[in-house]
């Protein structure tokens, strides 16, 4: 809670002027700029989803799920080996980025609906555009890794990094663990800072924020683990 200075009322943390006699109590924040805020996420998290649930403006946050989407794309097509499937690198990669804008798209339309429900049941307190923010900036370590992991896979292993046989952990077995590693690494990165979010956005316990996050990657899980059988992949 915000006390006020004028007249000692309690306020929500995200009121901007008092409840009882309108006076000052934080800046308003119209919008957020993308590389101030993904530094600030590394920097000092919890502020920074402060102002992010603060900005009346969640800006980015359909271009982070879309660009979270092509990271999701790249994943499933390594997880499901289909290198066998195409007969050049280049030709997996564009089909790679479409699926993944795609998905991108239909994710944004989907998670953060599942995230503010779960968010809401537990007794969150913020509206469905902060629960948009939070949960796409909380994406930021995956996203990252779209750009300065995946190109190093490809560069290492080629088409190789999307087909069983042979299998890329028999051509260069310590490259592979390493990056498969650092990919774990950066998902369990992203699921603190939407713990994180969770906690300072919807003014709730770590623990609520655990579930409701667990069960938001639960839903995800679940796309991700059936979509294939749909389509028969």
């Amino acid at each position: 809670m915000i006390i006020c200075p004028v007249c000692h009322s309690e306020n929500d943390n995200y009121a901007t002027v008092c409840s009882n006699c309108k006076g000052f109590l934080q800046n308003r924040i119209p919008n957020l700029d993308l590389f101030e805020t993904v530094w600030g996420i590394v920097e000092s998290p919890r502020a920074t989803f402060h102002q992010v649930t603060l900005a009346e403006h969640k800006n980015y946050s359909v271009f982070l799920f879309t660009l979270f989407g092509i990271s999701l794309s790249f994943t499933s097509f390594w997880y499901l080996r289909l290198g066998n499937r195409f007969d050049t690198l280049l030709e997996l990669i564009v089909w790679a980025l479409g699926v993944g804008v795609v998905t991108g798209l239909g994710l944004v339309l989907i998670l953060p609906v599942s995230y503010h429900l779960s968010a809401r049941a537990m007794g969150g307190k913020s509206g469905f555009r902060s629960s948009l923010g939070l949960l796409s900036y909380s994406l930021v370590p995956v996203v990252a890794s779209l750009f300065f992991v995946l190109p190093v896979e490809l560069l290492t292993f080629g088409m190789y990094l999307f087909t069983a046989n042979p299998h890329p952990y028999t051509i260069k077995p310590v490259s592979y663990v390493a990056l498969v590693s650092f990919d774990v690494g950066v998902s369990l990165w992203s699921f603190i800072l939407a713990v994180l979010a969770t906690s300072t956005g919807h003014q709730m316990s770590i623990i609520r924020a655990i579930v409701v996050v667990t069960l938001t990657m639960g839903a995800l899980a679940g796309v991700f683990f059936f979509a294939p059988r749909v389509f028969r992949l």
